[in-house]
């Protein structure tokens, strides 16, 4: 179990480094992919609403101290989009080009849209066309691009985690 949790530890922190230093270079129109809403798929769509919710959670407010403007509303956001995924998760062909390439982009166009949403709530929402053609329609192309790279490694990372558990409990039963 500690395997586990200091693995996600390095996880969170790894991705959020990632987020915001090396994936600032890789941007493509001005628009960069959002790493911590890829990996909040991955863990939805491999481990169990719990955890996939507390990986969410995490992620979001790794985000959001990234973002700088608010604190807890990309956590909400992760966390509700982590929840339904993982329900259905077992339901899923998890590995087939379809069900992650979907599964990125309603969630990148759901997160991104309703945090524009949040922003702009007291202001003028006339931007949001704009905002949702040049940004959040890219991200979401990009980001289920980026799933391909990420989710077998991560898939086989989990896989060791859960044989190390099962010997570790094996062995002390």
């Amino acid at each position: 179990m500690k395997y586990r949790i200091i693995s996600a530890i390095i996880l969170v922190f790894t991705s959020a480094f990632f987020q915001s230093t090396i994936l600032e270079i890789i941007e493509i129109f001005g628009v960069r992919p959002n790493l911590l809403i890829v990996l909040t798929v991955i863990i939805s769509l491999l481990r169990s609403p719990v955890e996939s919710g507390i990986m969410a959670l995490s992620f979001g407010i790794s985000m959001d101290l990234l973002m700088g403007k608010t604190i807890g509303w990309y956590g909400l956001l992760f966390f509700l989009v982590s929840i339904p995924i993982s329900l259905i998760n077992e339901k899923l062909y998890r590995e087939k080009f379809l069900v992650l390439f979907s599964l990125t982009f309603v969630a990148t166009i759901t997160i991104e849209t309703l945090f524009a949403f949040i922003l702009f709530i007291f202001k003028d929402l006339s931007h949001m066309p704009y905002l949702f053609g040049t940004i959040v329609l890219p991200e979401a192309l990009y980001n289920s691009i980026l799933i391909f790279l990420l989710f077998r490694p991560i898939k086989k990372v989990y896989g060791l985690l859960d044989r190390i558990d099962r010997r570790r409990n094996r062995l002390s039963a």
